[in-house]
């Protein structure tokens, strides 16, 4: 995989985005609809932050091997260097200020370092929504695998959403592929695949 956009057209995109996250499922007030309420203006501008943060990181590269870029490491809880997907979905998720994150300081497989973790994790804090549901928003985490497999994870930055309200297509950016961040491009939520593992579901960040 690699980048769909060059850095010219990247800025625009980030805006575009930004756009339509901002506006997405509002439509001006009338006197029988109400405004949205404050817990879901607030989900909306958590989930644009995160898209915005994730999206602006498309072909950094690392340093060395699994040495990503340090602006990822935001804490010492986070190694450096280590396979670094979930340390991105991380990242992007604290610039977002998700209301709540994976730990980066557990043991083994039971810390966000290990990218299935996140299924675990989610599961436990009832923020998981399993592929087959097709229940997806812009700024959730994807998981490939299931835990305790080695899987890979990312961040969707745009969905498309049938009549039903069901999604039909995603578009992710995702780190340590090919060793950079990458815009993965739309793709069917029936061909979702990452490190040769098929997406088990998704993770949300409020």
């Amino acid at each position: 995989m690699t980048p769909t956009t060059s850095t010219g057209r990247f800025g625009t995109l980030l805006l575009m985005v930004a756009l339509a996250l901002g506006l997405a499922g509002f439509a001006p007030a009338t006197a029988a609809q109400a405004a949205p309420a404050p817990a879901q203006a607030a989900s909306v501008k958590i989930r644009a932050a995160i898209v915005w943060a994730a999206a602006s990181q498309v072909g950094q590269r690392e340093t060395g091997t699994n040495y990503y870029p340090v602006r990822y490491k935001i804490s010492a809880q986070i190694q450096r260097p280590a396979a670094w997907c979930g340390v991105f979905t991380n990242w992007a998720w604290y610039a977002g200020h998700a209301t709540k994150r994976p730990n980066m300081a557990g043991v083994g497989v039971n810390q966000g370092h290990f990218a299935t973790y996140w299924q675990k994790w989610a599961k436990a804090n009832k923020r998981w929504k399993p592929i087959g549901q097709r229940r997806v928003a812009r700024g959730d985490v994807i998981v490939y695998g299931s835990f305790a497999q080695s899987g890979h994870v990312g961040v969707v930055i745009d969905v498309r959403i049938n009549a039903k309200g069901r999604a039909t297509a995603v578009r992710t950016v995702e780190g340590n592929v090919r060793d950079r961040v990458v815009d993965t491009g739309w793709r069917s939520i029936n061909a979702l695949t990452g490190r040769n593992l098929r997406a088990s579901g998704f993770v949300s960040p409020v």
